[in-house]
């Protein structure tokens, strides 16, 4: 809808891009092109009003675009925490890391990459990426691939197990098959472990290759065989669910979220032009 404010005698300054005006008796004229709701809610902004409810982001966007044109960098700013609502991040976040670049947000762009790390890399196109350049989308491909790097390095080196990982169940029993390979922790010590533990955390690292977060690793569908398979021997039975659920809940994806702080996500930022 195109419409028309009167902006008196005198024009705005500075002139901000994207602002037709013309003079019509006597009188400077601002041309709106923006759509009618768009608009409205751009204003609820400006007036001691409740803020707008944007219930998706093209209106998040769309309320961002019209303040920057308009040079409402301030009012921006009141439109930062309604990019990164929970149900955004969740279910796009490769759409907000996109308009939270465009829009110079870092702690949001920040973010939103963060979350971007649940999901496979590779999904479905966005139209948001238009807006911002190639080579910032680079920087996220490489930083989701860094991040697969050091997670996925947590699998098979069990160092950062806690000292008393020793009285885990799959250290402890004998009865069970143990894998070919013994392992290190950080007592010095080296011991055997059962194979199907390994088995688990040969699976934790194929899903933390695609998806690096600490959701991840507690997917029952990669817990379900190792805990099938522990339920065949009467010494793992007993404790390997409390075991196993204490190992992934209170130290796999919280050491999992700790590897992902130290990787940068090395993406230069700008203000709003």
């Amino acid at each position: 809808m195109e419409r028309s404010l009167m902006a008196g005698s005198m024009s705005p300054s500075p002139q901000f891009s994207g602002i037709v005006i013309k003079q019509e008796k006597g009188r400077d004229i601002i041309e709106i092109v923006e759509d009618s709701l768009t608009t409205e809610r751009v204003l609820q902004y400006c007036y001691p009003f409740t803020n707008p409810v944007l219930e998706n982001l093209d209106d998040v966007q769309n309320v961002l675009a019209m303040m920057k044109k308009f040079g409402m960098r301030g009012l921006m700013d009141r439109v930062r925490g309604a990019l990164v609502q929970p149900s955004f991040l969740e279910e796009e976040p490769l759409r907000v890391f996109a308009i939270a670049y465009r829009f110079g947000f870092e702690a949001e762009t920040r973010l939103a990459a963060r979350n971007t790390l649940r999901h496979q890399i590779f999904g479905p196109y966005v139209k948001e990426l238009e807006h911002i350049p190639a080579s910032i989308y680079h920087k996220l491909l490489q930083y989701h691939r860094r991040c697969s790097v050091v997670v996925c390095g947590l699998t098979s080196d069990f160092s950062w197990f806690p000292g008393f990982a020793s009285r885990w169940v799959w250290f402890q029993c004998d009865d069970c098959v143990h894998h070919s390979l013994s392992w290190p922790l950080s007592d010095g010590k080296i011991y055997e472990v059962n194979a199907w533990f390994i088995e688990y955390m040969e699976r934790a690292r194929t899903a933390l290759r695609e998806r690096p977060c600490g959701k991840v690793v507690s997917d029952p569908l990669l817990i379900m065989d190792a805990l099938e398979t522990a339920a065949h021997c009467h010494t793992c039975r007993p404790a390997a669910y409390l075991d196993m659920s204490t190992f992934i809940g209170e130290h796999f994806s919280v050491e999992v979220e700790k590897a992902i702080d130290t990787v940068d996500l090395d993406i230069p930022f700008h203000s709003p032009a």
